[in-house]
C-alpha cells in the first residue's frame, strides 16, 4: 500500500465507534477522494477489488473496523 493510502487509512480508522449513516460515507468519500463502501450483514458485497476503496465493516449500525481494498 502506497503511503497516500496508508494515510487514507488512518484518516478512515478515525470513524470507528462512530454511527454508520450515508452522510457519514459521504464525508469520508470527500475527505479521502476514494471510493468509501460499508460491509456487514444487510450491505451489498462485490467481488471487485479496488486496493483504493475504504472498507466500513458496519455492525449494530456502528463502524467497527476499517479495512484498504477488497
Amino acid at each position: 500500500m502506497t503511503l497516500d493510502l496508508n494515510q487514507h487509512l488512518i484518516t478512515a480508522q478515525q470513524y470507528i465507534g462512530k454511527h454508520y449513516s450515508e452522510e457519514l460515507r459521504a464525508e469520508l468519500a470527500n475527505k479521502t477522494g476514494l471510493a468509501v463502501r460499508p460491509t456487514g450483514i444487510g450491505f451489498i458485497m462485490t467481488k471487485d477489488y479496488n486496493p483504493a476503496r475504504i472498507n466500513l465493516r458496519v455492525e449494530n449500525e456502528i463502524i467497527t473496523h476499517v479495512t484498504m481494498g477488497n
